[in-house]
Protein backbone atom coordinates (compact mmCIF):
# COMPACT_ATOMS: atom_id res chain seq x y z
CA UNK A 1 0.00 0.00 0.00
CA UNK A 2 1.21 3.54 -0.96
CA UNK A 3 2.58 5.91 1.70
CA UNK A 4 0.08 8.77 2.64
CA UNK A 5 2.52 11.49 2.12
CA UNK A 6 3.43 9.97 -1.81
CA UNK A 7 -0.53 9.25 -2.93
CA UNK A 8 -0.79 13.49 -1.57
CA UNK A 9 2.41 14.51 -3.77
CA UNK A 10 0.79 12.49 -6.98
CA UNK A 11 -2.36 13.95 -6.50
CA UNK A 12 -0.93 17.87 -6.32
CA UNK A 13 0.78 16.35 -9.66
CA UNK A 14 -1.93 15.23 -11.06
CA UNK A 15 -3.79 18.63 -10.61
CA UNK A 16 -0.98 20.38 -11.94
CA UNK A 17 -1.06 18.31 -15.07
CA UNK A 18 -4.82 18.61 -15.72
CA UNK A 19 -4.07 22.57 -15.73
CA UNK A 20 -1.05 22.47 -18.25
CA UNK A 21 1.23 22.93 -15.42
CA UNK A 22 3.71 20.61 -16.11
CA UNK A 23 6.78 21.77 -14.53
CA UNK A 24 4.87 21.85 -11.34
CA UNK A 25 3.41 17.95 -12.44
CA UNK A 26 6.71 16.81 -12.47
CA UNK A 27 8.26 18.32 -9.35
CA UNK A 28 5.71 16.68 -7.57
CA UNK A 29 5.99 13.10 -9.35
CA UNK A 30 9.81 12.87 -8.85
CA UNK A 31 9.10 13.65 -5.15
CA UNK A 32 7.02 10.58 -5.10
CA UNK A 33 9.43 8.57 -7.30
CA UNK A 34 12.19 9.56 -4.87
CA UNK A 35 9.98 7.74 -2.06
CA UNK A 36 8.34 4.91 -4.16
CA UNK A 37 10.04 4.31 -7.54
CA UNK A 38 8.44 1.10 -8.40
CA UNK A 39 5.08 1.88 -7.77
CA UNK A 40 2.49 1.58 -9.90
CA UNK A 41 0.94 5.09 -10.23
CA UNK A 42 4.32 6.83 -10.00
CA UNK A 43 5.84 4.90 -12.98
CA UNK A 44 2.11 5.82 -14.83
CA UNK A 45 2.16 9.78 -14.17
CA UNK A 46 5.57 10.30 -14.90
CA UNK A 47 5.06 7.77 -18.29
CA UNK A 48 2.17 9.95 -19.46
CA UNK A 49 3.82 13.18 -18.40
CA UNK A 50 7.09 13.01 -19.97
CA UNK A 51 4.81 11.82 -23.40
CA UNK A 52 3.06 14.92 -22.78
CA UNK A 53 5.98 17.09 -22.36
CA UNK A 54 7.07 15.50 -26.00
CA UNK A 55 10.04 13.45 -24.40
CA UNK A 56 9.07 10.08 -25.90
CA UNK A 57 11.92 8.24 -24.74
CA UNK A 58 11.51 9.45 -21.08
CA UNK A 59 7.66 7.98 -20.87
CA UNK A 60 8.99 4.48 -22.93
CA UNK A 61 11.42 3.64 -20.17
CA UNK A 62 8.57 4.33 -17.69
CA UNK A 63 6.58 2.47 -19.63
CA UNK A 64 8.48 -0.56 -20.15
CA UNK A 65 9.90 -0.43 -16.61
CA UNK A 66 5.75 -0.73 -15.65
CA UNK A 67 5.38 -3.69 -17.93
CA UNK A 68 8.47 -5.72 -16.47
CA UNK A 69 7.09 -5.39 -13.07
CA UNK A 70 3.72 -5.20 -13.93
CA UNK A 71 3.37 -7.43 -16.83
CA UNK A 72 1.34 -6.46 -20.07
CA UNK A 73 -2.21 -5.15 -19.72
CA UNK A 74 -4.42 -2.90 -22.24
CA UNK A 75 -3.54 0.37 -21.17
CA UNK A 76 0.82 -0.73 -21.18
CA UNK A 77 0.09 -1.55 -25.10
CA UNK A 78 -1.88 1.59 -25.93
CA UNK A 79 0.72 3.47 -23.97
CA UNK A 80 3.87 1.50 -25.89
CA UNK A 81 1.88 1.93 -29.15
CA UNK A 82 1.71 5.40 -28.52
CA UNK A 83 5.21 6.01 -27.68
CA UNK A 84 6.00 3.36 -30.98
CA UNK A 85 3.97 6.02 -33.08
CA UNK A 86 5.79 9.24 -32.00
CA UNK A 87 8.88 7.78 -32.16
CA UNK A 88 8.84 6.80 -35.53
CA UNK A 89 8.86 2.83 -34.84
CA UNK A 90 5.89 1.79 -36.99
CA UNK A 91 6.43 -2.09 -36.62
CA UNK A 92 6.65 -1.83 -32.95
CA UNK A 93 3.49 0.39 -33.39
CA UNK A 94 1.25 -1.64 -35.60
CA UNK A 95 2.02 -4.20 -32.87
CA UNK A 96 0.85 -2.66 -29.53
CA UNK A 97 -2.20 -1.26 -31.48
CA UNK A 98 -2.99 -5.08 -32.42
CA UNK A 99 -2.37 -6.46 -28.95
CA UNK A 100 -4.33 -3.63 -27.52
CA UNK A 101 -7.30 -3.45 -29.35
CA UNK A 102 -7.46 -7.68 -28.77
CA UNK A 103 -8.33 -6.48 -24.98
CA UNK A 104 -10.96 -6.87 -23.61
CA UNK A 105 -11.35 -3.08 -22.49
CA UNK A 106 -11.09 -2.14 -25.74
CA UNK A 107 -14.39 -3.83 -27.17
CA UNK A 108 -17.32 -2.24 -27.61
CA UNK A 109 -19.08 -1.49 -24.27
CA UNK A 110 -15.64 -1.99 -22.44
CA UNK A 111 -14.29 1.02 -20.37
CA UNK A 112 -11.80 2.24 -23.00
CA UNK A 113 -14.23 1.50 -26.04
CA UNK A 114 -13.85 5.15 -26.70
CA UNK A 115 -10.38 4.97 -27.96
CA UNK A 116 -10.65 1.92 -30.24
CA UNK A 117 -11.02 4.51 -33.27
CA UNK A 118 -8.21 6.24 -32.87
CA UNK A 119 -6.25 3.10 -32.34
CA UNK A 120 -7.59 1.45 -35.10
CA UNK A 121 -6.71 4.83 -37.16
CA UNK A 122 -3.15 4.40 -35.91
CA UNK A 123 -2.79 0.60 -36.36
CA UNK A 124 -3.73 1.37 -40.10
CA UNK A 125 -1.38 4.43 -40.55
CA UNK A 126 1.06 1.97 -39.27
CA UNK A 127 0.43 -0.91 -41.63
CA UNK A 128 0.73 1.77 -44.43
CA UNK A 129 4.67 2.72 -45.12
CA UNK A 130 2.93 5.88 -46.94
CA UNK A 131 0.44 6.62 -44.75
CA UNK A 132 2.96 6.54 -41.53
CA UNK A 133 5.94 8.40 -43.11
CA UNK A 134 2.87 11.61 -43.41
CA UNK A 135 2.48 10.98 -39.63
CA UNK A 136 6.54 12.02 -39.51
CA UNK A 137 5.91 14.59 -41.79
CA UNK A 138 3.32 15.71 -38.76
CA UNK A 139 5.45 15.42 -35.65
CA UNK A 140 7.75 17.60 -38.12
CA UNK A 141 5.24 20.35 -37.94
CA UNK A 142 4.31 19.43 -34.45
CA UNK A 143 7.75 20.17 -33.49
CA UNK A 144 7.97 23.36 -35.38
CA UNK A 145 4.79 24.69 -33.75
CA UNK A 146 6.58 23.95 -30.01
CA UNK A 147 9.74 26.04 -31.17
CA UNK A 148 7.27 28.78 -32.49
CA UNK A 149 5.35 29.21 -29.66
CA UNK A 150 8.46 29.43 -27.24
CA UNK A 151 9.83 31.95 -29.43
CA UNK A 152 6.64 33.92 -28.71
CA UNK A 153 4.74 33.10 -32.46
CA UNK A 154 1.64 32.45 -31.31
CA UNK A 155 -0.49 32.48 -34.93
CA UNK A 156 2.54 30.77 -36.50
CA UNK A 157 2.96 28.28 -33.90
CA UNK A 158 -1.06 27.57 -34.23
CA UNK A 159 -0.84 27.11 -38.43
CA UNK A 160 1.99 24.57 -37.57
CA UNK A 161 -0.19 22.68 -34.83
CA UNK A 162 -3.05 22.31 -37.46
CA UNK A 163 -0.82 21.55 -40.66
CA UNK A 164 0.00 18.45 -37.75
CA UNK A 165 -3.23 17.68 -37.95
CA UNK A 166 -3.77 17.90 -41.54
CA UNK A 167 -1.05 15.27 -42.19
CA UNK A 168 -2.54 13.13 -39.57
CA UNK A 169 -6.17 13.17 -38.15
CA UNK A 170 -4.99 11.25 -34.82
CA UNK A 171 -3.34 13.63 -33.59
CA UNK A 172 -5.23 15.69 -31.13
CA UNK A 173 -1.86 17.47 -29.18
CA UNK A 174 -1.77 19.24 -31.94
CA UNK A 175 -5.20 20.74 -31.41
CA UNK A 176 -5.04 20.56 -27.60
CA UNK A 177 -1.82 23.13 -28.08
CA UNK A 178 -3.40 25.41 -30.16
CA UNK A 179 -6.28 25.41 -28.21
CA UNK A 180 -3.90 26.52 -24.96
CA UNK A 181 -2.37 29.31 -27.01
CA UNK A 182 -5.70 30.63 -28.14
CA UNK A 183 -6.91 30.72 -24.76
CA UNK A 184 -3.83 31.89 -22.76
CA UNK A 185 -1.39 33.44 -24.98
CA UNK A 186 -4.56 35.14 -27.16
CA UNK A 187 -7.17 35.50 -25.17
CA UNK A 188 -9.84 34.03 -27.63
CA UNK A 189 -12.05 31.53 -25.75
CA UNK A 190 -14.36 30.90 -28.27
CA UNK A 191 -11.50 29.78 -30.66
CA UNK A 192 -9.70 27.78 -27.81
CA UNK A 193 -13.15 25.50 -27.44
CA UNK A 194 -13.01 25.22 -31.04
CA UNK A 195 -9.70 23.81 -30.96
CA UNK A 196 -10.36 22.00 -27.65
CA UNK A 197 -13.52 20.14 -28.91
CA UNK A 198 -12.00 18.84 -32.10
CA UNK A 199 -9.03 17.64 -30.00
CA UNK A 200 -11.78 15.53 -27.20
CA UNK A 201 -13.64 14.36 -30.27
CA UNK A 202 -10.23 12.47 -31.51
CA UNK A 203 -9.32 11.26 -27.81
CA UNK A 204 -11.34 11.38 -24.99
CA UNK A 205 -8.24 12.43 -22.77
CA UNK A 206 -8.75 14.01 -19.20
CA UNK A 207 -6.65 17.38 -20.18
CA UNK A 208 -7.99 17.82 -23.19
CA UNK A 209 -11.77 17.75 -21.16
CA UNK A 210 -10.54 19.93 -18.52
CA UNK A 211 -9.53 22.38 -21.24
CA UNK A 212 -12.56 22.50 -22.88
CA UNK A 213 -14.47 23.11 -19.74
CA UNK A 214 -12.15 25.97 -18.71
CA UNK A 215 -12.78 27.34 -22.22
CA UNK A 216 -16.23 26.55 -22.40
CA UNK A 217 -16.69 28.62 -19.53
CA UNK A 218 -14.22 31.78 -20.23
CA UNK A 219 -16.21 31.43 -23.55
CA UNK A 220 -19.42 31.99 -21.99
CA UNK A 221 -18.22 35.22 -19.50
CA UNK A 222 -16.69 36.69 -22.27
CA UNK A 223 -20.66 36.47 -23.90
CA UNK A 224 -21.96 37.55 -21.08
CA UNK A 225 -19.88 40.94 -21.00
CA UNK A 226 -20.96 41.78 -24.76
Amino acid sequence: MQNFFTMLQERFGINAYLRGNFVAAERWFRKAEAKEPNALSVLRNLGILMLAKGDAPAAEQYLLKEEKLYGKSFHRHAGLADLAYALGKRKEAAKRYAFALQEPECAPGGPAASSRSIMEKRLANANDEVAFENTRRAMGYFQEGQRLKAEGKFEESIAAFLKSVELDETNWPGLNNAGSIALDQLGDPGRAKDYFERAFAISRNAQVAANLDLASKHASKQGRKK
